[in-house]
């Protein structure tokens, strides 16, 4: 882009727009301004570059309407005065009815591709044109020209016709002293690839025309045109004071800006110098879950060019209590149980909850949730090994203040099986000795043992177990004859999911044992002595 002349009025004879004005665009040339591509292209799909350039011009803030006689398009704003076959000779002739008929602020010049030749003349005469209708009707016009698109095949910046009435152009627009000029290169500086950009000879194509709707913003329209900048979106407290930061705003001549803020939503705030960069206001009181406030800054220029900016001030209150996260008790579960995460606990002190994460942060095997964002939610299981598996998973909530609060809970996932009971090895034992039963070597596969039973099952002496419902029990072995006595017990274990398994152990009882020995008493008729020992 290349910035033939800006003259600068002065402000007395600049018809200054009021707020929220919009910038009138005239489109003005031939059949490329028109949107033609080829014959089977139907006018009300013939966008050009017009549509590009409008989508560019709104989606960046600025209010504008393109004015003109002729309409044809699939957009909102179709209108234009690009003429299908005329030269730049017969844009001249009718461009001052064109603007008494659609004033504009801005005129988008490409001209000169019908009966082309190297004379700017005919350019010439249409500037000439705007000028006498400038005078006659005390406004301004600025003009973007255009250095025109070349034909298909052409390689930039190889030499043609098309190449020196371009140089012809830019020479002219040189020259005049009094016009507000700005030159834009479609030719070889617009991006246009002749080859793959071109539909045919003389147009583009819609990647071409978009192509030349980037130039006319860019390189054209952004070298004229307010840029209004409302500053960065704030968190702030209720009750302090804010300020709005539009200093960031600016025009590309250099020229001073008017400011004018308005609120656009929200509980209305009184804003102190609302015509200056940086107004101020007092934040509002709020509830719980505090409010948006929605500000828009519109900059104009000493064109009377606008440009308008929104900022989002986001109030809190400096109360507000953070909710509480509860994902439930630890768990311990087997495989292939069914498993609930319940975080139905869970609670906003001041407000509501707005979404619910659940997530699984650790454990061997990943498992799917059948509703992660629901407070509960579940899954099944997985299968595990030996040493089993312990999941965990987080709870993330957020509230209606955007405050957010987690938790964790873990699952221990067991293998599946039952009990195994021991009720320990054979033992020998001697009548009137204590004998302890040891079940202690029983445990289960997949929980815990919930219930212990001894029972005697046999033998000729019946004992009394002094805590049956151990897995260590005593007793005191009975006397016995000299057969002695064999008692069997069984122990009985029930685990946690009501599995039951037991096992016998069996306790040989034998009797004291006895020796005796005799001797004959001193003398012929002496008397013996007895002598027992016990021997255990």
């Amino acid at each position: 882009m290349k910035i033939i002349k800006v003259f600068i009025f002065l402000l007395s004879l600049v018809a200054v727009k009021s707020p929220w004005a919009e910038i009138t665009i005239m489109p003005l040339g031939d059949s490329i301004t028109e949107g033609w591509e080829t014959i089977s292209v139907p006018p009300e799909n013939m966008n050009g570059y017009r549509k590009e350039l409008f989508n560019h011009l709104t989606t960046s803030g600025y209010d504008i309407d393109f004015v003109g006689s002729l309409e044809n398009g699939s957009f909102v704003d179709t209108h234009h005065e690009g003429h299908g076959g005329w030269t730049d000779g017969q844009i001249a002739d009718n461009v001052y009815t064109f603007l008494n008929g659609n004033p504009a602020d801005i005129v988008l010049l490409h001209i000169g591709t019908n009966q082309l030749s190297t004379s700017p003349s005919d350019v010439e005469d249409i500037l000439n044109e705007i000028d006498r209708w400038e005078t006659d009707s005390g406004k301004t016009v600025l003009v973007i020209l255009a250095k025109i698109i070349n034909r298909e095949g052409h390689v930039c910046p190889a030499p043609s016709t098309t190449t020196t009435f371009n140089s012809n152009v830019e020479a002219m627009a040189l020259s005049r002293s009094d016009d507000r000029l700005v030159l834009v290169d479609m030719e070889c500086s617009a991006g246009l690839n002749y080859l793959s950009d071109m539909a045919e000879l003389l147009h583009p194509n819609s990647t071409g025309y978009a192509k030349m709707a980037d130039s006319w913003f860019t390189d054209g329209l952004l070298y004229i045109l307010p840029m209004a900048d409302a500053g960065g979106d704030q968190n702030v407290d209720e009750k302090t004071l804010v300020t709005l930061n539009g200093s960031g705003s600016g025009d590309p001549d250099g020229s001073s800006l008017d400011y004018w803020w308005e609120q656009q939503s929200g509980t209305h705030v009184d804003l102190y110098n609302p015509t200056d960069s940086n107004p101020t206001f007092t934040a509002p009181e709020v509830g719980s879950g505090g409010e948006r406030l929605i500000f828009k800054l519109t900059v104009t220029d000493a064109d009377g060019f606008q440009h308008s900016d929104t900022v989002f001030i986001d109030i809190g209150n400096a109360f507000m209590t953070p909710p509480m996260a509860d994902a439930g008790a630890d768990q311990n579960v087997k495989e292939e149980d069914t498993v609930t995460l319940n975080g139905s606990q869970s609670y906003d002190p001041d407000g509501t909850i707005a979404s619910v994460q659940w997530e699984q942060v650790s454990g061997k095997n990943q498992v799917t949730l059948t509703d992660p964002t629901e407070l509960t939610t579940g899954f099944t299981a997985p299968s595990v090994d030996s040493e089993g598996d312990v999941l965990t998973f987080k709870l993330t909530i957020k509230d209606n203040d955007d405050l957010v609060s987690s938790d964790t809970v873990a699952i221990t996932v067991r293998i599946l099986g039952g009990p195994i009971a021991d009720a320990g090895p054979d033992q020998t034992v001697t009548e009137g000795s204590i004998v302890t039963l040891n079940g202690i070597n029983s445990y289960d596969l997949d929980g815990t043992i919930s219930a212990v039973q001894w029972e005697q099952v046999s033998g000729k002496n019946i004992v009394s177990l002094t805590s049956p419902n151990e897995l260590i029990t005593d007793f005191t072995a009975p006397a016995v004859d000299s057969q002695g006595d064999e008692l069997s017990f069984k122990l009985t274990v029930k685990d946690d999911d009501d599995a039951v398994s037991d096992d016998i152990v069996n306790l040989t009882i034998r009797p004291a044992t006895v020796s005796a020995t005799s001797s004959n008493g001193g003398g012929s008729g002496g008397g013996g002595c007895f002598i027992q020992t016990v021997i255990n």
